[in-house]
């Protein structure tokens, strides 16, 4: 592990003088919506009290978590109030974006054969066809 700095070879200097690398490519944390995100882990609190804590990165099909946030989103439309169906979809979206990221072999929807996954990282398979992940 290094102890340097990395450094793009571009700054942003601010009003008082002081200087720092860019931001830009890095992404936006100060946009992000917090106060979802507290609500958002409370769905995660309970799903660890049921499953286990970070069960859903074991591995689940692709199909299985975009199958569940769309009925979450169906039954928040249809005003179903038994649950927070708004995190519960969030969370499944969020799963699937991870499995396409780490388990690209959990893609088993048909329609995402030989299609782009995104990742943030740039030194993995960045915007790669998913049946290209497999070649070594």
């Amino acid at each position: 592990m290094s102890n340097e700095l990395h450094d793009s070879g571009q700054r942003r200097e601010f009003g008082t003088g002081a200087v720092r690398d860019m931001a830009e490519g890095k992404g936006d944390m100060i946009s992000l919506p917090w106060k979802s995100i507290l609500r958002l882990s409370v769905h995660y609190e309970n799903g660890a009290k049921k499953y286990g804590r970070m069960n859903y990165q074991k591995g689940i099909p692709v199909s299985a978590f975009i199958d569940s946030a769309v009925r979450h989103l169906a039954k928040y439309q249809s005003g179903a109030d038994d649950e927070d169906h708004l995190s519960a979809a969030a969370f499944n979206v969020l799963g699937a974006m991870l499995m396409e990221q780490d388990r690209p072999e959990l893609i088993d929807l048909e329609c995402r054969k030989g299609k782009r996954r995104f990742t943030y990282f740039k030194n993995e398979i960045d915007s790669m066809p998913a049946d290209d992940s497999k070649k070594e």
